[in-house]
């Protein structure tokens, strides 16, 4: 079901707190009286221009992997999961379950998600007692527990990774998979790499991703619109995220004129 007018404006507000504009723009309108911008700049493009451009780069390094995590966490909670961020995924890795995934590095290596994740499952059934471990990737951006208390794992990546990026990021989401059956193996859950747009497409709603593909299966992608319906339970998808930031641009250019008429 689609998100109604008054849940948009709720996701609406929480996005104008994460992105803190009237603070951003107060401080680079401060910073451009304080004299750090050039006056060829500022001639050149005009105060109001030369502000936006100050605050879009702000704007540009907190629009990264944090900022998308946090966002997952708004729809996530907004619909009931229960969301964590940078949340400990612990478990065991036995010596079977090693050997199998560096038999999957391989140059013959066939991406087959649903078989390895059966097999990891088959294979955390032998363990008796298994310890509860921390490792050094265990760490999950994005961890969502539903109310029926399926595990939903996520790592947020750039929109391209390269080719060992990917290799890496494929293992890791196994291991998670792995550390958690470990402790449970009829446990429910999905782990998933996941790229917060689609570079490949003007389409924003395309969710074709075909960038070294080789080295998993496209199931192990969220890509885009995928990402943040499986985060919001089908509720949000990318289209009503932009028309956000749509409505966002027009506070933007209200904000910075505010600002400006406020200069001495």
């Amino acid at each position: 079901m689609p998100l109604s007018k008054k849940q948009i404006r709720i996701i609406k507000k929480s996005i104008q707190e994460l992105l803190k504009l009237e603070e951003r723009i107060s401080k680079k309108k401060e910073d451009m009286v304080n004299g750090d911008t050039s006056p060829f700049l500022i001639n050149l493009l005009g105060d109001k221009n030369t502000l936006l451009t100050k605050v879009a780069q702000s704007l540009q390094t907190t629009i990264g992997m944090k900022f998308y995590e946090q966002t997952c966490k708004v729809l996530g909670e907004h619909v009931g999961y229960k969301v964590e961020l940078q949340k400990k995924c612990k478990g065991f890795i036995s010596d079977e379950v090693r050997e199998y995934l560096v038999a999957l590095d391989s140059v013959s290596y066939i991406p087959d998600r649903n078989k390895e994740i059966e097999s990891i499952r088959e294979l955390c059934r032998n363990l008796h007692e298994p310890p509860c471990n921390e490792y050094p990737d265990s760490t999950v951006d994005v961890y969502i527990t539903t109310k029926e208390g399926k595990e939903i794992l996520i790592d947020i990546t750039t929109v391209k990774p390269n080719k060992k990026e990917f290799r890496v990021l494929k293992e890791k989401i196994l291991r998670w998979t792995a550390y958690r059956m470990s402790q449970n193996p009829d446990i429910d859950i999905e782990a998933f790499i996941g790229i917060p747009y689609n570079p490949e497409s003007v389409n924003i709603t395309n969710v074709e991703y075909s960038r070294h593909c080789k080295y998993y299966d496209k199931n192990d992608l969220l890509v885009g619109e995928q990402l943040w319906k499986k985060v919001s339970n089908d509720s949000c998808s990318i289209v009503d995220i932009v028309g956000i930031f749509e409505e966002l641009k027009d506070e933007l250019g209200s904000k910075v004129d505010q600002a400006l008429s406020k200069i001495d």
